[in-house]
């Protein structure tokens, strides 16, 4: 019996140990107190998996920015929105590569070239952009130091018709043809691949 009673109260302690350590500011999981309109989720539009899609005819580019949770969050959103805006030359980017590789293009430029593409047509279609959705959650979090604190984590998307933005970067690929190893041809590369440009995956 007295074995018994010895066992049951470990196992209570062990118990409330563990719950101790779950409680603490290291510990504890980040806490959504408070959404945009006091919705009850994310909207659906909201996927930071893949911040830059194409979508019904659009492109569509996500940005987000985080601030304290007593800062004002009218100017994060204006922050977002700019991400949102900065994000479409990296996307131009990394796909133009697949491109480059796929042209057989000199590979010794294809950093170089795709930059350039990208910040051309980023140029031409900021102007452009019009904005979507925004939305913020109020976030409890703890900071690497263990001090619990709230948060604002503020998104916004940015779109423009896919048409208007392919004619972008097809015009940005043609003005730099003939430059440091580009084919005279390469824009009409983009534009026969644009399939493979709009692919996520590249």
């Amino acid at each position: 019996m007295k074995n018994s009673l010895g066992i049951s109260f470990l196992m209570l302690m062990s118990a409330c140990s563990s719950t101790h350590k779950l409680q603490t500011s290291e510990t504890q999981e980040d806490k959504v107190i408070a959404r945009i309109n006091e919705v009850s989720s994310r909207p659906g539009w909201l996927d930071e998996a893949r911040p830059f899609q194409f979508k019904n005819g659009q492109i569509i580019s996500l940005g987000q920015t985080t601030i304290p949770g007593d800062n004002r969050v009218e100017a994060a959103f204006r922050i977002a929105e700019n991400n949102a805006k900065a994000a479409i030359s990296g996307a131009i980017e990394s796909r133009l590569e697949f491109i480059f590789q796929a042209a057989e293009e000199g590979t010794g430029f294809d950093s170089t070239q795709a930059r350039y593409i990208g910040a051309e047509a980023s140029k031409v279609t900021s102007s452009a952009l019009k904005l979507q959705d925004r939305y913020w959650e109020k976030v409890a979090t703890t900071q690497d130091n263990g001090q619990r604190v709230t948060q604002y984590k503020v998104f916004a998307t940015v779109t423009m018709p896919e048409e208007d933005f392919r004619r972008a970067v097809i015009d940005a690929a043609r003005k730099r043809q003939g430059k440091t190893g580009l084919s005279e041809d390469f824009s009409k590369k983009v534009s026969e691949q644009w399939d493979s440009f709009k692919n996520e995956d590249h």
